[in-house]
């Protein structure tokens, strides 16, 4: 029974547009997804549909989301180094999975930065002003404003003191209605410019603070997904030979 729910996911998640919906288990029945088992066997026909497809990108393993082994910053590609999963809780120590999270940078900059163990390629990737990137790929519908809100929350204390444009981080959200399955927001930033688009729409902010506060949300000292800072970490070390 369980080899043939990997083989529907995996038939299902072909049939779908964008990414992988059925991995990240809101499309499994209540039962499905009251047992770890059986989401982790949808998860891997996700994985599966995607090699089918043809696909090689990169599954963040919680949500069952794959992430594209580039993204496109101006003239430059980034290259993917890791991801991981924000979760939300909604009743005691129940949560759910809100988005994935990956990183891209520019490879010959990050090198040069010349990691040799964890803390010192942490550094690199949070204060490093090359050419870099998140993505977040969305694994349930969330109304844009609270994304939005819910990111500035995390950026407050982190841009205080400064002048960081966050109310108008905030309007960039407020003007669109959802973000759903699949949906992505591209967060990158090229010297003190983070780039934001979403939902077709597109927004640069010039500020120096706002980029580094965008990154410590998740390569701070208290990131919002430790699975993604440590893949994230580990995936530049990879990146450099360590």
């Amino acid at each position: 029974m369980l080899k043939a729910l990997t083989i529907v996911a995996a038939l299902a998640a072909c049939r779908g547009e964008g990414g992988l919906s059925l991995p990240a288990s809101s499309s499994l029945s209540p039962y499905a997804r009251s047992s770890p088992l059986l989401v982790a066997q949808a998860q891997q026909g996700g994985a599966l549909a995607n090699r089918l497809r043809g696909g090689s990108g990169f599954v963040e393993k919680h949500t069952g989301i794959t992430f594209p082994e580039t993204v496109k910053a101006g003239s430059k590609l980034l290259k993917f180094i890791g991801a991981g999963e924000r979760k939300k809780a909604i009743l005691g120590p129940v949560a759910v999975n809100v988005y994935a999270v990956g990183m891209y940078v520019d490879s010959d900059a990050a090198k040069a930065a010349a990691p040799k163990d964890e803390k010192s390629a942490n550094k690199a990737l949070l204060e490093g002003s090359y050419p870099k990137a998140l993505k977040i790929v969305m694994a349930r519908t969330v109304g844009a404003e609270k994304i939005g809100n819910a990111l500035a929350e995390s950026l407050e204390p982190r841009v205080k003191g400064t002048d960081a444009p966050l109310d108008a981080f905030k309007s960039f959200f407020g003007s669109m209605s959802k973000l759903e399955t699949n949906n992505e927001i591209d967060f990158i930033q090229m010297g003190s410019d983070l780039q934001v688009s979403a939902l077709g729409q597109k927004k640069t902010f010039s500020s120096a603070p706002l980029c580094k506060a965008m990154f410590d949300i998740y390569l701070g000292e208290s990131p919002v997904s430790v699975h993604a800072k440590e893949s994230m970490v580990a995936g530049l070390l990879k990146m450099c030979g360590k």
